[in-house]
C-alpha cells in the first residue's frame, strides 16, 4: 500500500447520504483485521441465510468493495443476476469487472436506482448505521419496494464480544458499537410490512436479521 493510499480517508461524510466509502484498500485492511481473516466465511453465511440460489436476482445495498456481490453471484450463477448499489463512485468504478451477470450502480440506500419488485433477495450489511437517522425508514421502504412478494431481506451489522468492545473502547476512548446493533431495526422492518423476522449472531462478531416480504400485503 502506498503512502497516498494510507492517507486516503476510509469514509467521507455526505449530509444527505451518510458515510460514503472512499479508501477501499483501508476498508479491506480494516475488515481483514476485524474478522481475523475470516471474512470469506462470514460472506458464505450471509449467502446461505439469504437463501439465494441459481437463477435468483440478488441485490446488495452499500456493496463497498463488492465482495458480497461476488459471493451472491456465485450462488445465483449465470442464470441469475447479482447487483451491487453504493453511493461511492470510487467503489462502483472499482467493481465493474465485466462479469456478465454482475452489475454495479451508483446510488444511496434511500433512493435505489432499480425497479419495483426486481429482486428475489436484498442484502444490506454493515451499512445501516452509516445512513443518516432521518433516512433509515426510507432505506427500509426502498428494500420493500425492490423486493418481489415472497422475497427475502437480510440486514447485518457488527456484534462483537464484550472483550472486543472493551478493547476498541480503550483504544478509541468510546464504544463505537453502541449504535450498530441490527436489532435496533426490528420494529422498523416489521412496520414496513415484513414478516418472519429472525435474528442470529454469527461466530464472526456479526448480528444478522432476516425477514420475508409476504406474498399478499394488506
Amino acid at each position: 500500500m502506498t503512502r497516498n493510499q494510507l492517507l486516503t480517508p476510509m469514509f467521507v461524510h455526505d449530509a444527505d447520504t451518510g458515510l460514503v466509502i472512499e479508501g477501499l484498500r483501508r476498508y479491506n485492511l480494516f475488515t481483514a483485521v476485524f474478522f481475523l481473516g475470516r471474512h470469506r466465511r462470514l460472506l458464505a453465511e450471509f449467502v446461505a441465510l439469504s437463501g439465494a440460489g441459481p437463477g435468483w436476482r440478488a441485490l446488495d445495498i452499500g456493496c463497498g468493495p463488492g465482495k458480497l456481490v461476488r459471493a451472491l453471484g456465485t450462488a445465483v450463477g449465470p442464470t441469475g443476476v447479482a447487483v451491487g448499489v453504493d453511493p461511492s463512485v470510487t467503489a462502483v468504478e472499482d467493481n465493474r469487472d465485466g462479469v456478465a451477470y454482475h452489475r454495479y450502480e451508483v446510488g444511496p440506500a434511500q433512493d435505489l436506482p432499480v425497479s419495483d419488485a426486481e429482486f428475489d433477495v436484498v442484502t444490506c450489511t454493515f451499512v445501516m448505521h452509516h445512513i443518516p437517522e432521518a433516512q433509515r425508514d426510507a432505506a427500509i421502504a426502498e428494500m420493500w419496494r425492490v423486493l418481489r412478494p415472497g422475497g427475502r431481506l437480510l440486514l447485518a451489522d457488527a456484534s462483537p464480544s464484550p472483550r472486543i468492545r472493551a478493547a476498541f473502547s480503550l483504544f478509541l476512548g468510546r464504544d463505537p458499537f453502541v449504535d450498530v446493533d441490527i436489532r435496533h431495526y426490528i420494529e422498523r422492518v416489521e412496520a414496513a410490512g415484513f414478516l418472519d423476522l429472525s435474528y442470529s449472531r454469527s461466530r464472526d462478531q456479526t448480528g444478522i436479521l432476516t425477514a420475508v416480504k409476504p406474498l399478499v400485503h394488506d
